[in-house]
């Protein structure tokens, strides 16, 4: 394992607070003209079974619990674009709703008794990181205010290839970037996440050790400006690293507009290691891939929830 030090800038701050009033959105999506998705009048023909390892890991990546007042509110964030996600995951989950936090990111928040009952049920036993110890306390208030007696299950140790844990994660934590300059084209991914969780001062290390020798991947460090924290970043750049990468996620596919983008950049991927760049349309094509990806992508297609 090769560890790597990166100290480079990055912006820091998010809204604390969500936006008390529900988000309409039906209205956000006629806002965003470009924004296109295939579904339709924001209801479901059929439900699902979310897995639950995959539950977890988005939760320990973009989630939080908060208990106060003798209330839970159990909150997911999501970028706006991945709006048609969170209204499918509250469509199969049970009773919530979808509050804005900001111009760019909405919260899908779950506080009635069944649907946390629901949740507990499904992500008890699937939790890898020091977030645990926020899933234990919600268990030990379930357990007191509604004289329970449910398990509080250790963190799950299976290999990472045995679930949807990791997808759900890379959902929160990871990114997908194709550099294409007239000297060189490459595709690589990003796992971040601060090494400290600050609840319990337990360290993210151990996890990300096996994610990065699952993925034959580098680990490296970097601190982010104006800040105490240090985060641990993967980096998945060599031919091994991206064909592990890729098979874990063709066998335990992305719910959100990261799917998309890994569609596109497995594709490119796939142009490179085939060692068949010898004219103009092959890099042509991977650049069209780079700049329908990420915050250039403008059409959405949500035809993988229906599966």
């Amino acid at each position: 394992m090769t560890k790597l030090n990166y100290f480079l800038p990055v912006q820091v701050g998010a809204p604390d607070m969500a936006d008390k009033s529900l988000l309409q959105t039906s209205s956000i999506l006629k806002s965003n003209t470009n924004y296109k998705t295939l579904i339709k009048n924001e209801k479901y023909k059929h439900r699902v079974n979310i897995p639950g390892s995959y539950l977890a890991g988005l939760i320990e990546g973009d989630g939080y619990i908060n208990i106060s007042n003798n209330r839970v509110i159990l909150g997911i964030t999501f970028n706006l674009k991945d709006l048609p996600l969170a209204q499918f995951l509250l469509a199969n989950l049970g009773q919530g709703s979808i509050v804005k936090r900001s111009e760019n990111s909405v919260e899908l928040r779950f506080h009635a008794k069944s649907t946390l009952l629901t949740i507990i049920n499904l992500i008890n036993g699937e939790f890898k990181t020091p977030k645990i110890v926020m899933l234990h306390k919600l268990i030990d208030f379930c357990n007191l205010k509604y004289s329970l007696s449910l398990e509080k299950k250790p963190l799950n140790t299976e290999n990472l290839n045995s679930n949807h844990w990791l997808s759900g994660f890379i959902e929160a934590e990871g990114g997908f970037y194709i550099r294409h300059s007239p000297s060189s084209i490459n595709c690589f991914f990003y796992l971040e996440q601060r090494m400290i969780y600050p609840t319990n001062n337990e360290s993210y290390g151990p996890l990300f050790e096996n994610i990065v020798n699952y993925l034959k991947a580098k680990l490296g460090i970097r601190k982010r400006l104006h800040s105490n924290n240090s985060y641990y970043i993967i980096r998945v750049e060599n031919r091994l690293s991206c064909l592990s990468l890729i098979e874990y996620l063709d066998k335990y596919p992305l719910l959100s507009s990261k799917h998309l983008d890994f569609v596109n950049w497995k594709a490119a991927f796939n142009i490179l290691i085939s060692k068949r760049i010898k004219t103009d349309q092959d890099k042509k094509d991977i650049f069209n891939y780079k700049n329908t990806m990420n915050d250039k992508r403008t059409d959405f297609n949500w035809d993988h929830l229906k599966y």
